[in-house]
């Protein structure tokens, strides 16, 4: 796990952006994280046009980033708890962050699978991946001070979040693993006979057609503990910044 110094001010959007089935972050099984590896976000500037803000000191369930998809319009919350960090005063660690998914204007109500603990696409900062699901029976998730581990943020860091999409109805092996197609994919259907994918696929009468995968980019991402996140097809107008504050 690279250890984050810097973050580089980088251009920045803020968009209006299973039952965990797949996307559960597993141990690589390659070791024990030593305990004085620490993951530092620090301050920098440059990211203030387009962003919000997290009060460390308030655990009250702030905004995180809004989404819209299957024409539901939703808000990702968190409540943060922290503690104080070995690095000074100017620091502070995660002890618990509890999120919920609150469904405004549903058309499928939609759920929190997975979230885990990633450093961002440059390698510079640190991203919580959710990963989300219509039909999803899940609104809440927790991640606990074992997750977050040494995480330290300076006062003025940003919080990165990005939001991806898993597919409602994805195929499964008699072992109840997720099949992949030979593209990466998710093999999954478009309906279950009561509901349609229709972020997934088009249909007409009879003719249904699995949509493009417009998210081409390829990325690999180091986890935070040497976890693993699957990266799946979805992702739309996916990403916020939070400016976090204590």
């Amino acid at each position: 796990m690279n250890i984050l110094k810097n973050i580089t001010p980088t251009v920045i959007a803020l968009c209006l952006s299973f039952s965990t089935l797949f996307i559960n972050a597993q141990d690589r099984k390659m070791g024990v994280v030593d305990d004085d590896v620490k993951m530092i976000v620090k301050r920098v500037d440059g990211l203030e046009e387009y962003s919000s803000t997290i009060d460390l000191n308030d655990n009250r369930k702030q905004l995180l980033m809004a989404g819209q998809n299957y024409q539901t319009n939703y808000g990702i919350y968190a409540s943060i708890k922290i503690g104080a960090s070995s690095l000074g005063s100017n620091y502070k660690t995660l002890k618990n962050v509890e999120f919920e998914i609150v469904n405004y204007k549903p058309t499928y109500f939609i759920g929190i699978d997975s979230i885990v603990v990633a450093e961002s696409r440059t390698k510079n900062g640190l991203t919580f991946k959710i990963y989300t699901r219509a039909l999803s029976d899940t609104n809440t998730y927790t991640l606990n001070e074992t997750t977050l581990k040494n995480i330290h943020f300076e006062n003025g860091s940003y919080l990165h979040s990005e939001r991806y999409l898993n597919p409602m109805f994805p195929k499964k092996d008699n072992a109840g693993n997720v099949i992949f197609d030979s593209d990466g994919r998710v093999s999954c259907e478009p309906d279950n006979r009561k509901a349609f994918d229709f972020e997934f696929f088009y249909k007409d009468g009879r003719h249904v057609v699995r949509k493009e995968d417009y998210d081409q980019e390829k990325e690999n991402p180091q986890t935070y503990m040497n976890e693993i996140a699957s990266t799946l097809p979805g992702k739309r107008c996916f990403h916020s910044f939070n400016k976090v504050m204590f």
